[in-house]
């Protein structure tokens, strides 16, 4: 399973100590139609970057990819 997310803090040191966990990312997972989202710890060997804006990546999460935009054609294609 894949899922865009979006990285909040890369700096563990700056976490509650129960989340201080070394090589780990937290990422907001947000969910379609802005109904909210979720907070999750994740190991950096979990994660890729996408090659994708914020905005994109939004657009593309909130609107469970129904909508596009023009200059990212293979966003949900496939």
């Amino acid at each position: 399973m894949q899922v865009v997310g979006l990285v909040t803090q890369t700096d563990m040191n700056l976490m509650p100590e129960d989340f201080n966990q070394e090589d780990s990312l937290l990422v907001y997972i947000p969910m379609s139609y802005g109904i909210g989202g979720f907070a999750v710890l994740v190991p950096r060997s979990a994660t890729r970057p996408l090659n994708m804006s914020l905005e994109d990546a939004m657009r593309f999460t909130l609107t469970a990819g129904v909508t596009r935009d023009s200059r990212s054609e293979s966003i949900g294609e496939g």
